[in-house]
């Protein structure tokens, strides 16, 4: 009788190794599926623009709460840039008239630009200002001093910011600006593969966190903000912006746990940065000091472009692959992403194509969902 129990336990445990074993082995398989995409740059960068364009050209709908979200930050932007503009007006030693300041008392004073702030006259009161002459000379000056990029967005729809109803567009929730703060991971699927798409925030006291999400990462795209070269960081007014992405950038590409990694660099705004140089050669830039181009767009983009690719001292600089792009169309992002998933497949064959295989025998994909 025992020697009968001790069988049928043996049979029993042996079952339980092989549904082990099993469901490890699908498992295996299944991680051959599984993509992890890694977004760096620094602050400012756009890499967040970046997602929400994937979110949007993949069909990831925003809930009820994210809109709301988009609505208060986009409130809290045009607030927050236009207290700057106040700020430097007293900097710059300029005389607003006398009718002026209380409207900039009042904004001064508001928090933010939260939904019970973003009154009717505060609406009056920004668009007031931003018609003044002298926020007009503090705003051609903004290479002197931090402000958002997207500013002038902000200033010439505020009105329709303030409307009760005010729902937010596509174009809204890509210009609205939201301080990245931890670890942001969107899963995107492409037929049978799945892609983690990890946005980390690119401000200095946020990057000790990216050491958390280095590991088995496929692919880097790296985010540059073109328009940057004559600014200066939000977290440090003495830094210029580019000279920051290229330091980044430098460190990155190098990083030993990157050496293979393939990088995608997208030099992001290149509607702002082709605005720009036709006012400021690019040579106001410490980095870009050497430059004796003709000053043409595409001259810039490729003496900027070569500059980054000095950097790569460690593994092949064949695994650069750089975009010149403007994150706020969804026609750039959409050409992005789908080279991005053309070369994940393309270098991953062999190993998507077995695994599909296999998950297919074992009926746990369909044969149409490999296409």
């Amino acid at each position: 009788m025992g020697c009968c129990n001790s069988r049928l336990e043996k049979i029993g445990n042996n079952k339980v190794k092989n549904s082990i074993d099993a469901q490890l082995e699908l498992s295996s398989y299944q991680d051959k599926l599984q993509f992890k995409i890694l977004l760096l740059g620094s602050g400012e960068s756009g890499k967040s623009t970046v997602l929400k364009g994937i979110k949007i050209i993949n069909k990831i709908q925003m809930t009820d709460q994210e809109l709301l979200d988009v609505a208060n930050s986009l409130r809290r932007n045009v607030v927050q840039c236009m207290n700057v503009l106040i700020e430097h007006v007293a900097i710059f030693g300029y005389e607003v008239p006398a009718e002026l300041k209380p409207k900039m008392d009042h904004l001064v004073k508001l928090n933010d630009g939260t939904e019970d702030d973003f009154t009717t006259e505060a609406v009056d009161y920004i668009m007031a200002l931003w018609k003044d002459e002298v926020i007009q000379k503090v705003w051609a000056r903004r290479k002197e001093y931090w402000i958002l990029d997207s500013a002038e967005y902000y200033f010439n729809n505020v009105e329709r910011f303030g409307q009760d109803d005010f729902k937010p567009t596509e174009e809204d929730a890509v210009m609205a600006r939201v301080m990245t703060t931890g670890i942001i991971t969107t899963e995107v699927k492409s037929g049978p593969v799945q892609f983690s798409v990890i946005d980390v925030g690119g401000q200095r006291n946020e990057r000790r966190k990216w050491i958390h999400t280095m590991d088995n990462c496929s692919l880097i795209v790296y985010v540059v903000n073109l328009a940057g070269y004559n600014s200066v960081l939000f977290e440090d007014q003495t830094q210029n912006r580019m000279v920051e992405c290229l330091t980044l950038f430098q460190q990155q590409v190098n990083n030993p746990l990157f050496a293979t990694t393939p990088f995608f660099v997208l030099f992001n705004k290149k509607d702002l940065f082709e605005a720009k140089i036709r006012e400021d050669p690019i040579t106001t830039c410490p980095c870009f000091t050497d430059y004796t181009g003709s000053g043409e767009l595409r001259d810039c983009l490729t003496f900027v472009e070569n500059k980054f690719r000095e950097q790569i001292k460690l593994g092949s600089p064949d695994r650069l692959k750089v975009f010149h792009i403007a994150a706020r169309l969804k026609q750039d992002i959409r050409e992005v992403w789908e080279e991005l998933v053309q070369h994940i497949r393309t270098t991953h064959k062999k190993d998507i194509d077995t695994a599909i295989k296999y998950l297919e025998k074992q009926g746990v994909l369909e044969p149409s969902s490999a296409k």
